[in-house]
This record gives C-alpha cells, sequence and structure tokens, in this order.
C-alpha cells in the first residue's frame, strides 16, 4: 500500500495571509524534497471557485469575505500553489470548493487509484482544512500522520491543541525531520 503526501491550500492567496511564512514554506520546501527522493507520492489541494462565484451559497459563512475582496477565482494569482513548493511534473494539483478536501472532489478516487492506505497531511490552515480534511480521513479509514511543524494557523494556542488533543488521539502527529528520517530508512532497506 502507498503513501501520499497531502499538501492542503499552501497557495498563495493564504500564504498572503499569514506571518512569519518563510521559515514554514523553508522546512515544508525541504520535507516535499525528501518525499520526491523517495519517491513519495504528492498531491497539492487548492480552493478556487469559478468566476461569479456559484459555488456561494447562503448559508456558507465562509464564502463572502472572499468574494468581497474578489479573491480565490480560478486563474487568479491567489489559487496558485506557493512558488517555493511548486508541484513537479505529473504531481495532481486538486481544486476544491469548501475547506475538505475530500467534500465534491475526486481526492477518494485519486488515493484510492494510487492504492494508497496511508496518508501524509501538511499545510494550512491546521483549524481549516487541515482539520476538515482529517476528520473526513479518519471516517474514510485512512491511516493518518500529521506533520505538526509542516501545518500552521494563524492562532499559535488552536494549532497546539488540535496538535496535542485532538489529532493526538487518532492520528501520529509528528515533526517533518523525524517522518523524512522514517523516509530515508525506509528507502535504505
Amino acid at each position: 500500500m502507498a503513501t501520499i503526501l497531502l499538501i492542503l491550500d499552501v497557495q498563495n492567496g493564504v500564504i498572503d495571509r499569514l506571518n512569519n511564512t518563510e521559515p514554514y514554506l523553508e522546512r515544508l520546501a525541504s520535507t516535499i524534497s525528501s518525499a520526491r527522493k523517495a519517491n513519495v507520492k504528492i498531491i497539492h489541494v487548492v480552493t478556487a471557485f469559478r468566476h461569479g462565484y456559484p459555488e456561494n451559497h447562503p448559508n456558507n459563512s465562509s464564502v463572502p469575505a472572499v468574494v468581497a475582496r474578489g479573491e480565490y477565482l480560478e486563474g487568479h494569482s491567489s489559487v496558485q500553489v506557493h512558488p517555493t513548493i511548486a508541484p513537479a511534473s505529473g504531481e495532481v494539483v486538486l481544486t476544491k470548493r469548501r475547506v475538505s478536501a475530500f467534500f465534491a472532489t475526486e481526492l477518494d478516487l485519486l488515493l484510492r487509484c494510487a492504492n494508497a492506505e496511508s496518508i501524509v497531511v501538511a499545510g494550512l490552515i491546521t483549524s481549516g482544512a487541515v482539520l476538515s480534511t482529517i476528520r473526513q480521513a479518519m471516517d474514510m479509514d485512512y491511516r493518518l500522520t500529521v506533520l505538526e511543524d509542516c501545518c500552521m494557523d494563524r492562532d499559535e494556542e488552536l494549532h497546539r491543541v488540535l496538535m496535542e488533543k485532538v489529532f493526538a488521539r487518532k492520528t501520529a502527529v509528528i515533526s517533518a525531520q523525524k517522518w523524512t528520517e522514517k523516509l530515508s530508512i525506509e528507502k535504505e532497506q
């Protein structure tokens, strides 16, 4: 069974709204490089909407602010994967319209076609896409690893609580360094 590195919402529009992202991006880029060397498949997920925001349901409280700013439209720079971690040739970039990477997307199909049983999660925002995607993946019986220092949230305390109190109950929560060391050992065997 394969392992997939799933990178959530590390796109220009999200990065631009966070502080002190340079160390985060450097760590994530290094982690991605190690994954590529170990032949781990990578799926990048971005949030984008069609022009006119037809996916904007009146009951969804998170989309109106995006509409007001005119962001996250297909083709707009805000939906491009950040250049520091640009997808390599052959890596899938999946577009989602909601917080979870699974909701109304082909993610489950892509994972099953790759014979993936295990997902390693990195990305933005811990209390948003990371939380929603992990919870749905748990319900779908995937084995999960969360790279604690390759996820980020505007609220550091909320990030800590989610990692230590919520995710740790049902997933492996480890540092990127520990995960890449494990990849190196597996590659040598």
